[in-house]
């Protein structure tokens, strides 16, 4: 598995967004995924690669509320790409790591699937299918 960006959940996209630009990353579009109940938007620099995170509708439950509850904005997640996806989930499953969020269609990788996984030693991880 290779890195493919790191989390970061935010409580304002639009001013994060701003920040990181003034650091030189360049932005595409916000995308909205009502299924997950937030707004994403990818940057990139130097060929690192970050993923702003914030809640869609502040009224609904979002997976990056508990991250938001005492900070403005942190890292959270790493996400790998993986060429073996079930496979992957399987050896990671056999390691310590444990399914938080099952695997499953994320509009802001195209459809491909995600999965994320937890390990208390290394925290939250993200893997996209490649």
């Amino acid at each position: 598995m290779r890195i493919d960006h790191i989390g970061y959940a935010v409580k304002r996209i639009d001013r994060a967004q701003k920040d990181f630009e003034s650091l030189g990353f360049v932005f595409g579009p916000v995308i909205d995924d009502a299924d997950r109940n937030v707004k994403i938007a990818f940057g990139e620099k130097d060929g690192y690669r970050l993923e702003l995170v914030c809640p869609l509708d502040k009224k609904q439950e979002s997976p990056v509320d508990q991250y938001l509850s005492n900070v403005v904005g942190t890292p959270y997640h790493i996400c790998y790409q993986s060429n073996n996806f079930d496979s992957e989930i399987e050896s990671l499953k056999k390691q310590g790591f444990k399914v938080i969020i099952e695997p499953q269609p994320a509009v802001a990788f195209g459809g491909k699937r995600v999965v994320f996984m937890m390990n208390l030693g290394m925290g939250l991880m993200e893997i996209v299918e490649s």
